[in-house]
């Protein structure tokens, strides 16, 4: 399985690509900004494209989805139901994803794990090792919670459930902030939020992202 991050926009957004390399089957993850780039890539590499994955429904993660959305909802659009009131309007296609559910786009095999704190509906997805955190985990930081839906005590069990990923697991964020990917085993030394959830610290964790 292969991934491709696109940085995207004037608010240094990341929208991504992962496809298997034999069948070409692939999903677009939190499409925005410029879908013509996206776009241009899936028709270079002949990609065939299975689904759309949402970490969130902010405006800034899915501004560009009109451009890939099916009008006969043919083509999956996966988003938690905890961020369906962001949408100003519901893509045909518009699919509920949950905590732990499988997801299976074509020939590609994606995990689910609910993430709130952020937004009440934030989702990061697991796929070939990588696991892409929208908004909820960036390098060496932690998604905003002084945003409608946002909620410190969530985001920290949130991050106790990243806190027990693989370290050799590959950090795909949705912004660009302090860098453009690491690994869980870096974050977990290096990452205070993460470090603090690992170790169960919960009031020292409300107190940082305070």
């Amino acid at each position: 399985m292969k991934a491709r991050q696109f940085k995207l926009g004037p608010m240094d957004n990341f929208s991504y690509l992962l496809w298997d390399e034999d069948t070409l089957h692939a999903a677009v993850i939190d499409p925005a900004w410029q879908p013509e780039k996206l776009k241009s890539f899936l028709a270079e590499a002949k990609l065939k494209l299975q689904a759309v994955l949402l970490t969130h429904a902010h405006p800034d993660h899915v501004n560009a989805l009109g451009s890939f959305e099916d009008p006969e909802g043919k083509l999956p659009v996966y988003l938690n139901d905890g961020d369906y009131f962001m949408l100003g309007s519901r893509p045909a296609g518009l699919r509920n994803v949950s905590d732990g559910e499988q997801l299976q786009a074509g020939s590609l095999k994606i995990s689910a794990l609910h993430t709130p704190g952020h937004t009440p509906g934030s989702v990061c997805y697991l796929a070939g090792g990588f696991v892409f955190t929208g908004d909820t985990l960036f390098i060496g930081e932690c998604g905003r919670v002084d945003l409608p839906g946002s909620s410190p005590e969530a985001l920290y069990e949130s991050f106790v459930k990243l806190a027990a990923l693989p370290d050799a697991a590959v950090v795909y964020p949705g912004h660009s902030y302090n860098g453009d990917t690491s690994t869980f085993g870096v974050q977990k030394e290096y990452n205070l939020y993460l470090k603090l959830a690992r170790l169960g610290r919960r009031d020292d964790f409300l107190k940082a992202v305070g």
